[in-house]
């Protein structure tokens, strides 16, 4: 099947959903749901698949507010292609990433190509990812076998005021931060702090040790690395010796063998804390790691040349800024299989991620019209692999090269 042939049914059938899309990204946006509880979002979405025809799987990979929903082609054999959807959003603010976005853009790009995927080959899954927000709901998936039939995995993100491609990328170069999360508990003992002070254990001392120990450290680090942390409990009463105090930090650097250096710096920078007040120290957090997004430039041109094809309006690249410097779960999948997540605007104006001014913009009618055009693009990208050999030849041999 040729392109001509499938480019109009797919748009098509994406315009004609366009209420659909909206309203499911209006009401995800209206019902914002943490890491894993994401049960609101995911019937929304897996509910509509099954309407339309899709066989839907819930809870898969033992992740309850995941799914899975496939439609096979009319071809026989060919690839299996996964478009990835997210729909978590963040504490207190909402959905200041744009996860109602990716939700109906790669909703949309499911129904797009099942418009035509009686006369392709191979198999389209829907993916719901939940949890992208810290909990690694992908890497649950991954380990679960969620993924292991599938060939190419492609996605979208909202991108502040821009549409952008990194149609070229170095070979070591990276799309993202890896990252990992350390939660640090030190454990003292209570006193007065006028009366007795010298009977007691400051666990905040420990804390602030800590930090000060990473402080110190930064200035011997590459310079990629970024470390954020906060104290979450810090003590009940100045004139308490505190008996529990607690960090959260983040840890992110261009891959995942010098961030695994950078732990182990920083774990020793606690145990040393912990000795130095006579704390004890307790690492309670699952260290979940979001590797970094591996480039595939090949999928990246492909889905700029569609949008591009559907007069979508695309930015150019600035030098140098091919990626970004967050991370995301989604890293994880690209060293698994050649990948590729679309960045699209969603205001006309920079907007920082995560924050109150991307909530807003994330259920303006812009934003909705750059994520219809986004599951266009993916739509048709994903009928492409389905029917072109050589491009998932070539996607494949990038990855390799690329390597692990």
């Amino acid at each position: 099947m040729e392109k001509f042939e499938y480019l109009k049914p797919v748009t098509q059938t994406i315009d004609a959903n366009r209420e659909e899309l909206v309203d499911i990204s209006l009401d995800i946006h209206s019902h914002p749901e943490l890491n894993f509880q994401e049960h609101h979002a995911a019937k929304l979405l897996s509910d509509s698949l099954e309407q339309h025809g899709f066989a839907v799987e819930r809870g898969v990979g033992g992740v309850e507010t995941a799914f899975r929903a496939t439609l096979d082609g009319g071809g026989g054999g060919g690839p299996t292609v996964a478009i990835l959807a997210e729909y978590d959003a963040l504490p207190e603010i909402g959905h200041g990433c744009g996860h109602n976005l990716i939700a109906i853009s790669n909703l949309g790009a499911g129904l797009g190509v099942q418009a035509a995927m009686a006369n392709l080959p191979g198999r389209l899954v829907v993916l719901g990812t939940p949890a992208e927000e810290g909990g690694g709901g992908k890497n649950r998936m991954i380990d679960a076998g969620v993924f292991d039939d599938v060939d190419i995995s492609l996605s979208s993100h909202p991108s502040s005021n821009l549409t952008v491609f990194g149609t070229e990328a170095a070979i070591d170069e990276t799309w993202s931060l890896a990252m990992v999360r350390y939660r640090f508990d030190f454990y003292g003992k209570a006193a007065h702090a006028a009366v007795a002070p010298e009977a007691g254990i400051n666990a905040l001392n420990a804390v602030i040790h800590t930090f000060n120990g990473i402080d110190s450290m930064r200035q011997h680090l590459r310079s990629d690395t970024r470390i954020h942390g906060i104290i979450t409990d810090g003590g009940t009463a100045p004139n308490v010796v505190p008996e529990f105090a607690s960090a959260d930090f983040i840890l992110r650097s261009r891959d995942r063998v010098y961030l695994n250096e950078i732990v182990q710096k920083v774990v020793a920078i606690a145990n040393g804390a912990a000795t130095m007040t006579g704390a004890r120290l307790e690492m309670p957090t699952p260290n979940v790691m979001y590797e970094d997004v591996q480039p595939n430039t090949t999928l990246a041109r492909a889905v700029e040349s569609n949008a591009h094809a559907i007069s979508m309006k695309v930015d150019p690249l600035i030098p140098g800024r091919g990626g970004s410097g967050a991370s995301t779960d989604f890293g994880n999948v690209s060293h698994r299989m050649p990948s590729f997540a679309m960045r699209f605007a969603v205001a006309e104006e920079p907007v920082p991620g995560h924050s109150r001014l991307l909530t807003a913009a994330a259920k303006s009618p812009l934003a909705q019209e750059s994520a219809i055009n986004t599951a266009k693009a993916l739509a048709i990208t994903a009928c492409d692999l389905l029917t072109n050999p050589a491009l998932v030849d070539a996607a494949r041999a990038e990855f390799a090269e690329r390597g692990d």
